[in-house]
């Protein structure tokens, strides 16, 4: 993919992006202090302020304050967080890519993604793992798996988690600097390319010590902190853009005009709110598949997630965080890829380009459109969402490699006591073996998409038993290893069984599209077939041991069918346990559909509204008012029944 913008970058914009990274590096360094000395105050004003330990002197040396910020963030703030950690360096050029060759029901690509999903974790999962008062994700089986064989599970789901869903993405994270940067060091790189340095080598060494320095000494607070300026840099540079854009046209009718001049057969369906029946891109099956994917065990196992919701304040904020972080996210998709539509008019023949070509859509945009300075913003902007994506995963993998891999292996071990300070000193060296690992997946790979469509179809593979563990009793150890271990293995066999079928094979060939559109219906099948298999050894074998599952019932208090063990359960309580209430589960689903309802609403209404149908727009932007009242009045009703804190 080549980006032709920027080699014409001027100094100026070359200075906005250094300038960029210097305040990124500062705040950095001074969010871990910040968010400290606030909550200290805190603290001291509700009285809580006692001696702590001497090894829990200093923030730096608390694994509560570096690895979850004290446990006292904001809900909006984690959940800004998370939604600028899912902008990774694919993003623009993939997004873009797809509005152009999709048009404005490009919506439909990340709305069955995200909504439906996000929403799910939030009704279902958030407040239930808040409560737990785990610090990590695979921390969970401690409590849901007898410990004789718990200790195997949380080892091999944290190595899972590490190797398969962080390094790759933190690969991907490093290549898209490289992509973005290397025009930018172009002197410095032909200087070094005479001497026999690779290229990569001279974009890394500029851009990763700024990277790793602040993330080593602030811990998660500067990971927030940061986030939080990089959203308001994206957001800046994309509404510039789209203001530009309309600018051109003479507003929104001026672009729909001008979309319908360029390319009049297919306007109908390039300005359609809904994708079109048949289209080569994104037709409804493969919505179906996007929607199916990523949103099936959606909560029910925690990792970058999981971090922003144990360093919430309260149960509340914690439900808060995934709503927060959906609709960030879709503003900021929003206004990357409605920009996207003036590609259509300038450049039609755009419109039916591969893959490999439609993803220079961002770079046309940037170039027609962003003069000096502003394209400094922009470049900005991608950077920033480059460097969330990896400083997050940096973070919370040497949390879980620390806690739940040496640990684990080494329980005795005096230098990994929880909050000393050479716990904290072997998670930060792990920082730097996760880096290293990433840094060899980005000299072997060049390909952003298809790390993504391989890591999707990996989690697709395991994504049911993560539902299964929380809402079916009978769930034990051979379930997960059937789902865990053997889910992976029948995806990539299913991949190669797949293409030795002569349809199948003919389908993907019929260009980059289709086949990206039967990886993911491979993800599909894999998932199913993975499903029918843990679920046949569950049946064939013995559950886990009923103290366990009393246990974690008591704790957990999950929904689903739980009936013997809730009846055990109720038999020995006490007065200061009881169970969920009834009906829990499917009032949190139709909570959680209402919210996906008014926000896509919300989104679609928006679309319409840049391309001037302003009574469209006025319908969908009314369904999402009074949706978005509605979920108000239900949320608070749902987390009243979870027995959610404030």
């Amino acid at each position: 993919m080549t980006h032709p913008q920027l080699a014409t970058a001027s100094s100026i914009d070359k200075g906005i992006v250094v300038l960029y990274l210097v305040l990124s590096f500062a705040v950095g360094l001074l969010a871990s202090r910040f968010l400290s000395r606030r909550g200290k105050q805190t603290e001291a004003q509700q009285g809580l302020g006692e001696r702590r330990p001497a090894a829990d002197d200093s923030a730096a040396d608390n694994e509560e304050e570096y690895y979850l910020a004290g446990r006292r963030i904001p809900g909006w703030m984690n959940g800004i967080s998370y939604a600028i950690t899912a902008m990774n360096a694919d993003v623009a050029p993939t997004y873009c890519g797809f509005a152009v060759v999709v048009g404005l029901p490009i919506a439909f690509f990340y709305l069955p993604r995200f909504a439906l999903a996000w929403m799910i974790a939030a009704m279902l999962f958030a407040i239930r793992w808040r409560q737990l008062g785990v610090r990590t994700g695979p921390e969970f089986y401690a409590i849901r798996f007898d410990k004789t064989r718990s200790r195997f599970v949380r080892v091999y789901s944290a190595l899972f988690a590490v190797t398969v869903n962080m390094i790759p993405w933190i690969g991907a994270g490093m290549l898209g600097v490289h992509k973005i940067f290397s025009p930018l060091f172009s002197e410095i790189d032909a200087t070094a390319a005479s001497l026999g340095v690779e290229p990569k080598v001279v974009t890394l060494s500029i851009i990763l010590p700024i990277l790793v320095i602040y993330v080593w000494a602030s811990g998660f607070a500067g990971v927030l902190i940061t986030d939080i300026l990089q959203s308001l840099i994206i957001v800046a540079a994309n509404v510039i853009l789209l203001a530009l854009v309309l600018q051109q046209f003479g507003g929104p009718t001026g672009l729909a005009t001008a979309i319908e001049q360029a390319r009049p057969a297919e306007s109908g369906e390039i300005l359609a709110a809904w994708p079109a029946w048949g289209h080569r891109v994104l037709a409804p099956m493969v919505v179906l598949m996007w929607l199916i994917v990523p949103t099936v065990g959606r909560g029910g196992s925690v990792d970058l997630e999981g971090q922003r919701i144990f360093s919430c304040r309260s149960d509340r904020d914690a439900a808060k965080m995934n709503v927060w972080a959906v609709g960030s996210l879709f503003g900021i998709l929003l206004l990357l890829t409605l920009p996207a539509l003036a590609v259509i008019a300038n450049h039609p023949e755009m419109y039916l380009a591969e893959p490999g070509i439609r993803e220079t859509a961002y770079s046309l945009l940037l170039g027609d459109y962003l003069p000096v300075g502003l394209l400094g913003i922009a470049l900005a902007a991608l950077l920033a969402s480059v460097m969330s994506t990896i400083d997050s995963h940096l973070n919370y993998g040497a949390q879980t490699l620390v806690n739940d891999v040496l640990r684990q292996i080494a329980p005795q071990a005096s230098w990994l006591r929880p909050g000393s300070g050479s716990a904290l000193w072997t998670g930060r060296l792990l920082m730097l073996v996760i880096l290293g690992c990433a840094i060899i997946v980005t000299y072997n790979a060049d390909s952003l998409i298809g790390i993504a469509i391989t890591l999707g179809g990996m989690y697709g593979a395991v994504a049911t038993l993560y539902w299964g563990q929380w809402w079916w009793w009978r769930v034990n150890f051979w379930s997960w290893l059937t789902a865990m271990v053997g889910g992976p293995v029948v995806y990539l066999t299913l991949g190669w069984a797949l293409s030795q079928w002569p349809w199948w094979a003919e389908q993907a060939a019929a260009s980059e599209s289709a086949a990206q559109g039967m990886a993911m219906l491979q993800a599909a099948i894999g998932m199913g077939l993975t499903f029918v298999a843990w679920v046949t050894v569950t049946v064939l074998t013995k559950p886990e041991a009923a103290d366990t599952l009393k246990h974690f019932y008591r704790v957990a208090r999950p929904m689903g069918i739980w009936g013997p063990i809730r009846e055990a359960c109720l038999a020995e309580a006490d007065a200061d346990w009881s169970p969920p209430p009834s009906g829990l589960l499917m009032g949190g689903l139709a909570v959680a559909m209402l919210g996906a309802t008014w926000i896509s609403a919300a989104v679609i209404g928006l679309g319409v509204l840049c391309v001037g149908r302003y009574g469209e727009a006025a319908a969908y932007l009314g369904v999402a008012i009074v949706g978005g009242l509605g979920f108000r009045t239900a949320f608070n009703w749902h987390l009243q029944r979870m027995d959610a804190s404030d």
